[in-house]
């Protein structure tokens, strides 16, 4: 991540959820990592089945986990995904979920490295 860029998650956000609370902060990324790894991996296996209602369920969840935390970006994502599963359409969805990925990865390096997680 370079100077300019905005990092891939809000501390303002997390903040609000934690209520401040910087023990509770640290609880509530630590439980994003340990689940949110399963979440992408429902989506991506949804997505290879083809099953527009297991996609939705499963970008659904992810994306409110993010939402929880802050990781707006990656959230967003997860939304368009589930719009589009929501509504039977699963064009372009590698697509989506290869910028999934590539954004949980920056979260999660971004997770680890600023909280020593």
């Amino acid at each position: 991540m370079n100077e300019m860029q905005m990092p891939p998650l809000d501390h303002d956000e997390l903040e609000q959820a934690s209520l401040g609370d910087e023990a509770f902060e640290r609880e509530l990324l630590s439980e994003f990592l340990s689940s949110s790894g399963g979440m992408l991996s429902s989506i991506v296996g949804a997505v290879e089945s083809r099953d527009p209602q297991q996609v939705h369920r499963a970008a659904h969840s992810l994306k409110g986990c993010c939402w929880t935390v802050g990781a707006r970006a990656l959230g967003a994502e997860c939304e368009q995904l589930e719009l589009k599963a929501r509504g039977g359409v699963l064009e372009g969805a590698e697509d989506s979920v290869t910028r999934i990925q590539e954004l949980y990865q920056q979260v999660d390096e971004y997770v680890r490295r600023r909280w020593s997680l």
